[in-house]
């Protein structure tokens, strides 16, 4: 798809979960620059295997992340939960359950926390258990919206969200948005523009906020939870009406051409 080629894309997602986008981002005739801003690993696994445990009674398992489901089948097996039904936040989330074998019951039109309780909407929770394995640093509207229904919900530790170990590439990157030296920086989450911002500020890089700030360096949010943290920082990023990274791509392409028009 025209409107890309040769431009030098920045993405910021965590590095295992990089390379479909370095694939989706050569497509469309760009060039890939991995530099993560955040770092996945491993949290609680004794809250993974009590919820492995309790499985049988649950109704529900909702997985709100590709990582949180390679958390889960590290400990936990499927095989034994004849009435368990699943629901994925999104379709990139719903390719690794569909890996695993997972049949998926519920997805929101919404890839959303707010678009999965409005897809619940139609279901009745009320006294249902509900098993969330996540990060405990995401937001808490989707467990306290189903618990208002009447859920419980049991919140399980699967992943941490860090800042790198390794920050050399993050240091790269900040220099290369002073030079101007990139077009274009993809954020897919609230993390990965907390992390780069609050290292910048740490270097004495306040500048770098600045140029994101003028479009100098064209800055896209995948959805509107990572829009809201750029605007606090008065970052206006072009952010695709379907929250996926295929559609944030397409967006840029848009916005690239109507440019040139």
């Amino acid at each position: 798809m025209k409107g890309l080629e040769g431009k030098k894309i920045v993405i910021t997602r965590p590095a295992e979960r990089a390379q479909d986008s370095v694939e989706m981002v050569e497509s469309y005739g760009a060039i890939p620059i991995v530099t993560p801003t955040i770092e996945l690993k491993d949290s609680k696994p004794e809250e993974m295997i009590k919820l492995c445990d309790m499985l049988n009674e649950l109704d529900w398992l909702i997985f709100t992340s590709p990582r949180a489901i390679e958390s889960f089948f590290k400990y936990c097996s499927l095989e034994n939960a004849q009435n368990l039904k699943v629901a994925s936040i999104g379709p990139k989330t719903g390719e690794v359950l569909h890996k695993y074998g997972v049949k998926i019951d519920l997805m929101p039109e919404d890839y959303t926390a707010e678009g999965l309780l409005e897809a619940f909407e139609s279901i009745e929770v009320k006294d249902k258990k509900i098993g969330l394995p996540r990060t405990m640093v995401a937001r808490y509207t989707l467990p306290h919206g189903l618990q208002r229904r009447g859920a419980e919900v049991i919140l399980a530790d699967a992943y941490k969200s860090e800042m790198p170990d390794d920050k050399s590439k993050i240091y790269e990157l900040i220099d290369d948005i002073l030079k101007r030296d990139i077009d274009i920086i993809m954020f897919t989450s609230p993390l990965t523009v907390k992390n780069l911002f609050k290292i910048a500020k740490a270097r004495n890089k306040g500048e770098t906020i600045d140029i994101l700030r003028n479009k100098e360096v064209l800055v896209a949010a995948i959805g509107p939870i990572t829009k809201k943290v750029l605007n606090a920082y008065e970052i206006d990023p072009v952010m695709p009406e379907v929250y996926t990274f295929k559609d944030m791509l397409d967006k840029l392409v848009e916005v690239t051409n109507e440019g040139k028009s």
